[in-house]
């Protein structure tokens, strides 16, 4: 959860909510009777004083407690008079919310870099096709093959990054902390609801101020995929970091390869281009190529390690260590973001990971 420790408190008002800033979140408390013999909800005249603890221990018999988590935008919004979107509406189509249907977030910082992402496939793609292989600076059968190799790599590299930007990640349905699941609980369950999204928070799930969502299992929120990585799409960003990373050594090596070949033919075999563009061409593509496979083969690491470790971003930041889980193996762990059946399914960034994994009793639905 996004918090772990709460503050001790008292007072004498029975109508007070209490707002306790833990760390960079607030969260109010109430208790709400859950009886059938009470018209929902009615906030109980007894509150005990909190302990220090993530649990409220209750002097009731029924009713569950309900911790509010507000999440820093929303917690700051009235102090920096921020625009954060404070929207709950069911459906959440309002210009500063993305759709659940068609998954876009609109944002434009997220956005420009996404296209920009494109952009420096295209270029690549350009630069390989028109400068390095086309030209007959070497064999056919040699400029075939890699030209195929090349757009196999860019295709799954392009399309994981497609399905990454464009697939919920997980987010948790809007306004559904109602009475009627509340009524689900058994009595002195403590439930976590966010603030803002007025939905019933998962463990693991986390409030993403650019998505507007609590996501579940939310590792972090990636301007180059322009979404969260969370439960849903966690398995095509890994695919994305990877492909980009081996399509970038492979442009690396056929870069050295044709600037090899040009330099003891004295340029006469590369006659596409002149020599100083040739040289611009390939020193724009070895600095993105270079860029992008120290980049992303990091960002594959620490994925792997991550789900190793069975962490997320945010858990590994606050420092929120999971030794409860750290006895499941890795590939137990796998299976929980690729899905149940182990085989080139994993690779396949058009294949979706399968509906229903169980991990330490949690039960994790990929409804994507």
């Amino acid at each position: 959860m996004s918090l772990t420790k709460l503050i001790p408190t008292t007072h004498t008002n029975d109508d007070y909510d209490e707002d306790v800033e833990v760390g960079s979140s607030a969260v109010r408390i109430n208790r709400h009777s859950c009886d059938t013999n009470t018209n929902w909800p009615t906030q109980t005249s007894d509150m005990t004083p909190l302990v220090t603890t993530t649990t409220t221990e209750s002097t009731e018999t029924t009713g569950v407690v309900i911790k509010d988590v507000v999440p820093r935008s929303m917690y700051y919004h009235d102090r920096d008079n921020d625009d954060d979107c404070l929207c709950t509406c069911s459906c959440c189509r309002c210009e500063c919310c993305p759709t659940v249907s068609d998954w876009c977030v609109r944002d434009p910082y997220g956005l420009s870099c996404g296209f920009t992402t494109w952009f420096l496939f295209v270029y690549a793609q350009f630069v390989m096709i028109f400068v390095i292989l086309i030209p007959k600076s070497h064999g056919t059968l040699f400029n075939f093959i890699n030209l195929i190799i090349f757009h196999a790599l860019e295709v799954l590299a392009v399309s994981s990054h497609f399905r990454t930007m464009f697939s919920n990640p997980g987010t948790v349905p809007l306004n559904n902390a109602t009475p009627e699941n509340f009524l689900k609980y058994a009595n002195g369950t403590v439930v976590y609801r966010c603030a803002m999204c007025q939905s019933i928070k998962p463990p693991r799930a986390h409030h993403c101020s650019v998505c507007k969502r609590c996501v579940k299992r939310m590792d972090h929120h990636c301007v180059f995929v322009n979404n969260c990585v969370g439960q849903n799409n966690q398995k095509y960003f890994i695919l994305f970091t990877f492909y980009t990373c081996i399509i970038s050594i492979y442009a690396l090596i056929l870069l050295g390869i044709h600037v090899t070949t040009c330099i003891q033919a004295d340029w006469s075999v590369c006659t596409a281009w002149s020599p100083p563009a040739t040289i611009i061409f390939l020193i724009f593509l070895a600095f993105e190529a270079i860029s992008f496979s120290l980049f992303t083969g990091i960002m594959t690491g620490t994925q792997l390690y991550s789900i190793y470790t069975d962490t997320t971003g945010i858990e590994s930041f606050k420092g929120e260590g999971n030794s409860r889980r750290r006895n499941n193996s890795f590939i137990s762990s796998l299976k929980v973001v690729f899905g149940s059946q182990v085989g080139l399914t994993w690779l396949n960034p058009f294949s979706k990971p399968v509906n229903l994994i169980t991990q330490n009793d949690e039960r994790v639905t990929f409804d994507v």
